[in-house]
């Protein structure tokens, strides 16, 4: 997959959770059981701006050309979606969680193991042995 498209639907899933956050945290907390209270509505508000810009830079990266940049941005949201799915499967596993995080989950490892060979890609065209 090309970082063109890649970036494309990282920003596409992140101003939907983005507006989903914002305007339905219900969906989210009835997808992920989780019991609605003054906190996470708080919590869902602030992580509404945080996927906004997410897909802010997704979208505004996605026709950078120059490896080095590329190199830099795949490597963070592969960090991002790695550090989700670790921790989405933490808070399952701690019972904090329903099986609807892992509609996150694998999102989250499908996209993180995009962004991991789009980086790797880049690293050996900058890198070469």
């Amino acid at each position: 997959m090309s970082f063109y498209k890649l970036s494309s639907i990282t920003a596409l899933i992140s101003v939907l959770l983005s507006v989903t956050l914002m305007g339905i945290p219900e969906l989210l907390f009835y997808l992920f059981n989780i019991e609605a209270s003054d906190a996470t509505y708080f919590m869902g508000r602030r992580a509404s701006i945080l996927f906004l810009g997410l897909a802010l830079v997704s979208w505004q990266m996605r026709n950078i050309s120059n490896s080095t940049t590329q190199l830099a941005v795949s490597l963070s949201f592969m960090v991002i979606m790695f550090g989700l799915a670790i921790l989405g499967s933490i808070e399952f596993t701690l019972g904090n969680t329903g099986v609807g995080i892992f509609l996150a989950i694998i999102t989250e490892l499908t996209l993180g193991l995009f962004y991991l060979k789009i980086w790797r890609e880049n690293y050996l065209h900058t890198n070469p042995v």
